[in-house]
């Protein structure tokens, strides 16, 4: 008998045979992996934590010593800060905020009816509160009126406010959401019919912000994972080579999951720091060069009809030489707008500022380089 199948959000899987844990912070490389693992509570395999007096051991709580279910999907979602992912009910509020607009605004219609009414039986009521004040308690008043208007604008101003707030939160990263989903998926720690909140992607919001270079960062965790299980295979190692030098100690107590890992933020950001300095230190300094050698006229010669070499003319010279140096710069300044956009968060005039002063300082190397006498 053919095993059942389930849907789970945007993909149909085996109910036998759930997908293999994928590292938190590398989902792109494990998409294609054929591991097989039994969602099963593994608690009671979990020796009980050594206590010690030294400053310098540091300890963490695994994920597996928790019970599955809400508590274990709560220590996940809390041992990494990009996995803060939560429901804004954005819908919810705006049906809210919808109602109370409604009832403030029947409350304000009244309000206005019986400022009329006031004013055409008698003007001198709407100049003074005495007779609000003089009016019974028992009946539908000014006063009830707008002390009912001030309770539900309390009301809507608080709504309002929150929900402007959420809409100020970040959504969390395709790379992020689907390590959380794929969790779940694996783990199952809810019931299926719980799990709807993490489906619905467009309501998600994240409560972390994003480093300004998140999305590279995501690229580089990704491309060591896949290293280090490629050099793992290659050199037989129990554990992966390159994990002591991007996973702290605590980063790897978070989980016995030999196919979770945590990587540590504060080493994972030196490495792109230092990629990103030499990114553009080549952008910087490769155009230089290369216009360098383009504009070097002293060895121009060409061969002419009869085989002889020939020195050309040095209006040429020039010419083709400036056109060749304004093709490096229109190339190399496409290359530094693409890396701006692909590397930073920079918005559309910070991009255009950054691109023409790139420009401007390689048109005045053209112009150094090219210019009468050089």
């Amino acid at each position: 008998m053919a095993p059942l199948r389930t849907m789970t959000g945007d993909t149909c899987t085996d109910e036998k045979m759930p997908q293999s844990p994928v590292s938190p912070t590398n989902t792109d490389a494990t998409l294609t992996e054929d591991f097989i693992e039994d969602a099963e509570d593994s608690h009671s395999t979990i020796q009980p934590s050594v206590r010690t007096d030294s400053f310098d051991v540091e300890s963490a709580q695994p994920l597996e010593k928790t019970p599955n279910g809400f508590p274990r999907l709560a220590a996940f979602q809390s041992s990494e800060a990009n996995f803060s992912v939560y429901r804004s009910f954005s819908y919810l509020h705006s049906r809210v905020l919808l109602d109370l607009q409604d009832e403030i605004t029947t409350l304000e219609k009244e309000l206005d009816d019986i400022d009329w009414e006031d004013y055409d039986e008698e003007p001198a009521r709407l100049k003074s509160r005495d007779f609000d004040v003089s009016q019974p308690e028992g009946e539908r008043s000014r006063r009830v009126i707008l002390r009912e208007i001030k309770v539900k604008l309390m009301e809507y101003d608080e709504v309002l406010i929150k929900a402007r707030t959420l809409e100020s939160f970040q959504k969390p990263s395709d790379r992020n959401y689907r390590s959380v989903r794929r969790y779940c998926h694996n783990q199952k720690p809810l019931m299926d019919a719980e799990m709807d909140a993490i489906r619905s992607k467009e309501d998600i919001v994240s409560l972390h912000n994003g480093r300004e270079w998140a999305t590279f960062d995501g690229g580089v965790e990704t491309i060591i994972s896949q290293t280090d299980r490629l050099l793992q295979k290659i050199f037989g190692t129990k554990a992966p080579p390159l994990q002591k030098y991007f996973r702290t100690p605590e980063a790897q107590e978070k989980t016995t999951d030999p196919f979770v890992s945590f990587y540590s933020s504060s080493r994972i950001d030196k490495l792109v720091n230092i990629l990103i300095t030499f990114v553009i230190f080549c952008l910087l300094v490769i155009p230089v060069v290369t216009m360098y050698q383009l504009t070097n006229t002293a060895a121009h010669v060409v061969t002419d009809a009869q085989g002889n070499m020939t020195t050309t003319s040095q209006a040429d010279i020039d010419s083709r030489d400036t056109f060749n140096a304004v093709g490096v710069l229109i190339v190399f300044t496409l290359l530094f707008s693409a890396a701006m956009s692909l590397l930073t968060k920079a918005a559309r005039h910070e991009l255009f500022a950054a691109s023409a002063a790139y420009c401007a300082i390689l048109v005045v190397f053209i112009g150094n380089f090219t210019g009468p006498g050089n």
